[in-house]
């Protein structure tokens, strides 16, 4: 007896309601660890203190005080002071704070106090990390947070697999939650940096085994609903983390404050259920029937009689050794059609991960609130989640794709070229780029499961995903970019990559309305003769 058609008959109600609220809280949950440290190691605006000028009270200090030009350089490509340089002061004048009392020819280097602009707490201002030349350190955090994403995402898929679905996702959500908790205890820079990768590789697999879960609940025909109404907590995650550092204003705090909830998810364990598909494929087939039968009790439903003696249907694996990533990656090489595939389906992953996460991340540095900024930049994710079904059904694959990287790109470059004063209109303008982006990162999970045969298309996927984490592990890094060529820079590298991306686009084979490739034959074929249409039968 097959599992979809036995939940057809419990049908969807308030089990199902229920579970898309509790796996809902977890998406969200999942995207606190990759989004905080933009707040905790975020750069901030900062000066030199003049001594002399600047008030002896940290708290009455001014960020720009009218007599600042005559005492600070100032950036030509930001408008902003320099954080680290202020010029030298005439001998003669020992105290005086105009014009004739620096020396505008000769600049010198500050270590005895900063100004800045907001009080605010971080791990740069904490642990001394000041000034252009020690902005890496902060930078790397990000490229840390998202190279223990690059480990754990196939660590988690291992755990999942061997100790079960929901041990995975409760052991994930609850370890990377005492691991932050005990990181906002760090007493320097090294400490931090570790639980920071610790943390990440735990959290990695947070989102995707919960959608496993949650996927099972419902019927084929809901799934894609689901699917979206579920995708829409993720981004709610990242709109919290900016909500609770703008209140703290401390990264210690922020640490707390996000992560203790998460403790509360070792009630899942009681809460939610196990996955039925994993429970078969383990031999359980009697708490199989546990599940269903509290499905259909809760949804007020009969379940029919399932004698224990019959199993249930599962997906069918043509022999074990034709699983193993080795022989699959064998058949990768054998076939140059596929093989050259997955190497454009990877650049195109590169590409789209490092736009998609510098824009969130450089939204922070746009003029106005860094907060308010962020959360926008993040609620533009939540439209897109409703959006890329319509525009795939009113669109090619490919097409739909590459028509997103186009509008991405060329936003990212007008981004720079309106200037600073139409704020509003920077801000629109950035806000479409990240809202092209997030389509694409839609569309791009479904062209890649299109193209791929059965056999190696969960693999493959995996493959594409992982390589594509180059791309946010590279996307912290752009800031530096700034500092030392410009701000435009790291704008015009986003649409640049996005216009690259959409090219290699162009090349991949059209998946809409083709029967799923069950072979590598099959899967060569397409783009050169179209395979039958799903709903066709005998296809």
């Amino acid at each position: 007896m097959n599992i979809d058609s036995v939940l057809v008959t419990v049908g969807m109600g308030r089990y199902q309601f229920a579970g898309c609220v509790l796996f809902g809280f977890m998406i969200m949950y999942s995207n606190v660890s990759p989004v905080t440290y933009i707040f905790t190691a975020g750069d901030l605006k900062y000066r030199c203190a003049i001594l002399g000028c600047d008030s002896p009270d940290p708290t009455e200090r001014t960020y720009e005080p009218e007599w600042l030009r005559f005492t600070t350089p100032y950036r030509e490509d930001t408008g902003l002071p320099r954080k680290c340089e202020r010029y030298s002061r005439n001998p003669a004048n020992s105290s005086g704070c105009g014009q004739s009392d620096f020396n505008r020819n000769t600049m010198e280097l500050c270590h005895d106090g900063w100004v800045f602009e907001d009080n605010e707490n971080t791990i740069g201002t904490e642990f001394g990390l000041m000034c252009e030349e020690k902005k890496w350190k902060l930078s790397m955090v990000g490229t840390v947070n998202n190279f223990g994403q690059f480990i754990g995402i196939p660590v988690s898929g291992i755990i999942a697999d061997k100790f079960g679905r929901k041990f995975a996702m409760v052991f994930c959500a609850v370890t990377s939650a005492i691991i932050c908790i005990i990181q906002s205890f760090s007493v320097n820079y090294q400490m931090f940096l570790i639980l920071e990768l610790l943390s990440s590789i735990v959290s990695s697999g947070i989102y995707t085994v919960t959608f496993v879960l949650a996927m099972e609940l419902v019927l084929p025909n809901h799934r894609v609903l689901y699917y979206s109404i579920l995708e829409c907590f993720y981004p709610i995650g990242a709109i919290l983390v900016a909500f609770i550092a703008s209140l703290v204003k401390d990264w210690r705090l922020l640490l707390q404050i996000a992560n203790i909830p998460g403790l509360l998810f070792l009630s899942y364990f009681w809460l939610t259920e196990e996955s039925m598909r994993w429970l078969e494929m383990q031999g359980k087939h009697d708490r199989v029937i546990d599940v269903l039968k509290r499905i259909a009790g809760i949804n007020k439903k009969s379940l029919p009689v399932l004698p224990s003696n019959v199993q249930m249907e599962t997906i069918n694996y043509d022999d074990e050794n034709d699983t193993k990533y080795v022989n699959i990656l064998k058949d990768v090489i054998r076939s140059p059609t596929i093989l050259c595939r997955l190497i454009r389906c990877s650049l195109v992953w590169i590409a789209i991960t490092l736009v998609y996460y510098g824009l969130s991340i450089c939204s922070t540095d746009i003029a106005g609130d860094k907060y308010l900024n962020f959360s926008l930049v993040s609620f533009v994710e939540i439209p897109a989640c409703l959006l890329n079904w319509l525009i795939m059904e009113g669109m090619s694959r490919k097409l739909s794709l590459s028509c997103m990287f186009v509008l991405c790109g060329f936003t990212s470059v007008l981004y720079n070229l309106v200037p600073d004063s139409l704020l509003l209109i920077k801000l629109s303008i950035f806000l479409i780029s990240k809202l092209a982006i997030s389509i694409a990162f839609c569309i791009i999970y479904m062209l890649t499961v299109e193209i791929f045969p059965t056999r190696m298309r969960a693999t493959l996927l995996s493959v594409c995903s992982m390589i594509g984490r180059i791309g946010s592990m590279l996307a912290p890094q752009t800031t530096l970019l700034a500092e030392y060529f410009g701000n435009y820079v790291t704008m015009l590298v986003f649409g640049g990559t996005a216009l690259v991306a959409a090219a290699i686009t162009m090349t991949l084979p059209e998946s809409k309305n083709i029967k799923l490739p069950d072979t590598v034959v099959e899967a060569e074929r397409i783009g050169i003769d179209r395979l039958l249409p799903e709903n066709i039968e005998n296809s």
